[in-house]
């Protein structure tokens, strides 16, 4: 009996140790694509900051007055689907080496590791030393960057770690234009959307205010040598020398040397058949009003703070046809401010018309338009005394 215990305890130690074997990934852009980014600032590429225009296919630019910034993306398939971004895998370990394609004139580069823990993006957990890229090149630098994700309890329950490229000067960058944008709120096929930060954030520092714009493709990829993280070993340990404990294994395909290839074709998107979602998602489909205040609970859907009015107005559905021009009937407005990922209560004083209506009913159906520029959403709520 003392032999089977022993024989099975070293049987459940071998598996331990298996699973808890290190793995080497690779992720990010395949660095096919051109370095082609130009935005208005001339050398220093992190003078302005892409927005989204007031409608598909336009673009606008913010002057930002920085001379640093922040860039990742995320790139779409043909469904829709995530087929690469830099996010790290869950699990612990390091980012061992980074490539990034540069253009003619790059900026010096710093690589960083940015921390989402507690609902908050983004944190700066780790930053490299400043490298400078050759030109019109494919350049691989070692590094050593601690990260995961979903694991350990120092930045809650769940986080997500993030390897960003950083302008830490003036030059170009390693984002590639894919000559489409505006279609944030539409179909995400063959897209690839790029998330960025001005100033870039130094070690410990954080900022919620992250950019977001389509058609940019960083070009950036990685190594990353760790523990997955699995039903065995919930809190992996990370390999305590990354950079060796993945050697033996065979490194991925890597991107080929030489000029930029072209960029291949996307498929075309189809914008006007594809309702824009309204950046604001009501979490309940009904306002309680007390006393004459509707208490309106909305989350924002974006990367970036949501912005702007919102104003309740009667169910369109209901509204007799007519060819007479009526005077818009309004039951309330409030402006609103709600931070990226983030849920509030507006608080929405009722017009006359307002609470003559819901005098009325107890339950009366309404329409919350939402503005956000010139831009227009509609929510369909009811408001309940």
């Amino acid at each position: 009996m003392l032999a089977l215990l022993a024989l099975l305890a070293g049987l459940g130690a071998a598996t331990a140790a298996a699973q808890d074997a290190p793995v080497l990934a690779t992720n990010g852009s395949t660095l096919q694509a051109p370095a082609n980014l130009v935005l208005p600032g001339g050398a220093n590429q992190c003078a302005a900051r892409p927005y989204i225009g007031l409608s598909a296919g336009n673009i606008q630019y913010i002057p930002t007055s920085q001379t640093t910034c922040m860039w990742w993306s995320t790139e779409y398939g043909p469904s829709g689907e995530i087929v690469a971004n830099t996010y790290v895998p869950r699990g612990a370990g390091a980012v061992t080496r980074v490539r990034v394609r540069s253009g003619a004139a790059p900026a010096p580069l710093q690589f960083a590791i940015l921390g989402s823990g507690g609902g908050l993006c983004c944190t700066t957990q780790q930053i490299s030393p400043v490298v400078q890229p050759a030109p019109d090149a494919v350049n691989e630098f070692a590094v050593n960057l601690p990260a995961g994700s979903g694991v350990g309890t120092d930045r809650g329950s769940q986080f997500n770690d993030i390897l960003v490229v950083v302008a830490a000067g003036p030059g170009s960058l390693p984002v590639s234009d894919r000559g489409t944008h505006g279609f944030l709120f539409g179909s995400a096929a063959n897209q690839a959307q790029a998330s960025f930060l001005h100033p870039a954030l130094t070690a410990g520092a954080s900022n919620t205010d992250v950019g977001i714009m389509d058609g940019y493709e960083v070009l950036l990829q990685y190594d990353w040598c760790g523990v997955p993280m699995t039903l065995a070993t919930p809190q992996p340990v990370a390999p305590a020398d990354p950079a060796t404990a993945c050697a033996a294994q065979p490194p991925a395909p890597g991107p080929p040397a030489g000029p930029a290839q072209p960029t291949p074709p996307i498929a075309p998107l189809v914008p006007v058949l594809v309702p824009r979602a309204s950046p604001l998602r009501a979490v309940s489909p009904t306002a309680a009003v007390r006393p004459n205040r509707a208490a309106l609970r909305l989350r924002c859907l974006l990367t970036t703070a949501c912005a702007g009015t919102v104003a309740l107005r009667p169910r369109a559905a209901r509204a007799a046809p007519t060819k007479a021009k009526t005077k818009t009937i309004t039951y309330g407005t409030a402006r609103f401010r709600i931070a990226a990922g983030r849920t509030t209560t507006l608080k929405i004083t009722l017009t006359r018309a307002g609470r003559a209506a819901l005098k009325r009913h107890r339950h009366l159906a309404i329409d919350a338009v939402v503005t956000s520029g010139t831009a227009h959403w509609t929510l369909k709520i009811s408001l309940q005394r």
